[in-house]
């Protein structure tokens, strides 16, 4: 199982988190109290998952990264 965490930086980070997690049909949580959010796909490991949100945030604003970055 995959699993990607993004923390929000951004004003946007929320709505670009969560908007990916739908247009790629990826179950998505947002945590209110980290400003994360947690993705987790059955089908693919944690590289596939990530360039597939990645891929889609990308597609949503090219400048996501300002908004968003991995959690470590």
């Amino acid at each position: 199982m995959g699993m990607v965490i993004l923390e929000a930086i951004g004003s946007d980070g929320e709505r670009l988190a969560l908007r990916a997690g739908e247009v790629t049909d990826t179950p998505v949580g947002w945590d209110s109290d980290l400003s994360s959010a947690t993705y987790d796909a059955d089908g693919m490991d944690d590289a596939e998952l990530e360039a597939v949100i990645f891929d889609a945030l990308t597609g949503l604003d090219p400048e996501w990264r300002s908004h968003l970055r991995v959690a470590e």
